[in-house]
């Protein structure tokens, strides 16, 4: 996807969404992270064939994020922007925001190298694996890191690592992931493309054929909202009040991740891309129902993978 192209993907509309309740300049320097994020992930889906180039600008691209201004950088317009995003981060959220963020932009950039080496290995994942690398590739580790700081309470990292509330976490946005892959997958067919996905892995480990695999994929997205929907329950009457603040704005981002991919230019065929002036753009269809229609929301039975299965536990 060129530059000028992603400028109208719609970036700063997703993260005010998401973030009502952000300062305007947090809102700004998350934006800013967002649209860095996703020229990032295709200038490395760029260096597929050059995996030495993509691990060497990835560590430069982590280190910028941990030393101090006076650290000279690499002569790259990544990691040059970077700190510059950084240094707003760190003027609007100080210094303990940007630590808060530090651990989750590390763990995205290694999701990153992760998926990078899933498409250059011969072997599908197993379905297990490729939700273990999407939730790292996503970088939504680092929206959930951003929310406390963002509405100006803290949210501390025994609270944010405890088991419950990263169940909670994780159960928010990898309906919004699962949103997303399915987004990416129309568009890659219009391209012509084949790169492995969450549902080519369903097929593949279930050995059934894509439109089955597609169906399994949309339950296991009900199957979240409706865990999502229970934990947060749960912590809503959690003891801790910035515990239960954080249960009850982040699954904004479910809500503000669905408008995003129905409106979004990024989404586009490349029929669609290159029509004159922008005139033609038409944004992928979605429709959406409060109703399930694959799972029951009654049924908390684990999903058949063992990676994920967890989640469910911290129901009991």
């Amino acid at each position: 996807m060129t530059a000028a192209l992603l400028t109208r993907a719609g970036l700063g509309e997703l993260i005010t969404a998401g973030t009502p309740l952000f300062s305007r300049e947090a809102a700004v320097a998350l934006t800013c992270y967002t649209y860095w994020a996703f020229l990032w992930d295709d200038h490395l889906d760029g260096l597929v064939q050059d995996p030495d180039a993509a691990i060497a600008l990835t560590g430069e691209a982590n280190r910028v994020m941990t030393e101090p201004e006076a650290a000279p950088l690499i002569d790259d317009p990544f990691v040059r922007s970077l700190r510059d995003i950084r240094r707003m981060t760190e003027e609007c959220l100080g210094l303990d925001g940007v630590h808060a963020m530090r651990a989750e932009h590390t763990q995205w950039l290694g999701g990153q190298l992760w998926k990078l080496a899933l498409h250059r290995r011969p072997a599908p994942p197993t379905v297990g694996e490729w939700l273990r690398m999407r939730w790292q590739k996503a970088g939504t580790g680092v929206l959930a890191a951003l929310v406390p700081p963002g509405g100006g309470y803290a949210l501390s990292p025994a609270d944010q690592y405890d088991p419950l509330v990263r169940a909670f976490t994780q159960a928010v946005f990898y309906p919004c992931t699962i949103i997303n892959e399915l987004g990416s997958l129309l568009k890659e067919q219009a391209n012509g493309q084949g790169h492995v996905n969450l549902v080519s892995a369903v097929a593949a480990e279930h050995g059934i054929g894509l439109a089955e695999a597609l169906l399994k994929v949309w339950e296991l997205y009900e199957r979240f909202v409706g865990l999502m929907s229970r934990l947060q329950e749960r912590l809503l009457r959690d003891s801790r009040p910035s515990v239960a603040r954080y249960a009850a704005e982040l699954p904004q981002w479910l809500p503000a991740t669905v408008n995003w991919m129905s409106r979004s230019v990024r989404y586009l065929t490349p029929l669609d891309q290159d029509s004159p002036g922008g005139t033609s753009l038409v944004p992928p269809a979605l429709s959406m129902t409060g109703t399930p229609r694959l799972w029951d929301p009654a049924d908390l039975t684990p999903p058949p993978y063992p990676d994920i299965a967890w989640l469910w536990t911290r129901l009991d």
